[in-house]
């Protein structure tokens, strides 16, 4: 007695269909996802600029940008880190060319939070670009105060999470 194969039926082939498209969907999910919680946190070494050339930059007559009207400086937590330190990692670092941090062909910024790490005598500084989203910076530059040089490689959270905000610039032309 030799049994029949079973032939597929209808509801077979439609149930392995669905089956099938419920897998793509659950990996498309999973891929979404997945892109949507990246880290999209780039760390990036600033060229360095002479301060001749930063503070040239700066006080220019020309300047198109007028700070209280395009942007907003604030040093807070006095007695923290004093204004010269703060000046001192921007301008070694180059971000303190307000010209360039405006600029779309130049940084784009929005705003810029600096960070100061007592422990480690590190000025940490988070810029944002325009169109920023979850408080997430766009690049993270380190500069340690004791070596007077810029931090290299990845700087982790460590250097900034819970420290002090010490200094934040402020793009007031971005819509």
């Amino acid at each position: 007695m030799s049994e029949k194969p079973k032939k597929f039926e209808k509801k077979n082939v439609l149930f392995l269909v669905i089956a099938g498209l419920l897998i793509i969907i659950i990996i498309m999910s999973f891929y979404i996802h997945a892109l949507r919680n990246r880290s999209t946190t780039t760390i990036v070494t600033a060229p360095t600029k002479t301060s001749s050339s930063v503070s040239s930059a700066s006080s220019s007559s020309t300047s198109k940008y007028v700070e209280g009207k395009d942007y907003i400086v604030k040093y807070s937590n006095d007695g923290i880190l004093d204004k010269a330190s703060v000046d001192e990692a921007m301008t070694a670092t180059g971000v303190n060319n307000y010209e360039n941090d405006m600029d779309t062909d130049g940084g784009n910024y929005a705003k810029i939070e600096i960070y100061y790490n007592k422990a480690e005598n590190v000025v940490v500084q988070k810029l944002f670009q325009n169109g920023y989203k979850n408080n997430e910076p766009t690049v993270i530059i380190a500069y340690d105060l004791s070596t007077k040089k810029q931090v290299e490689g990845y700087i982790s959270k460590s250097y900034y999470d819970n420290m002090p905000l010490v200094y934040t610039w402020t793009n007031d032309t971005v819509q």
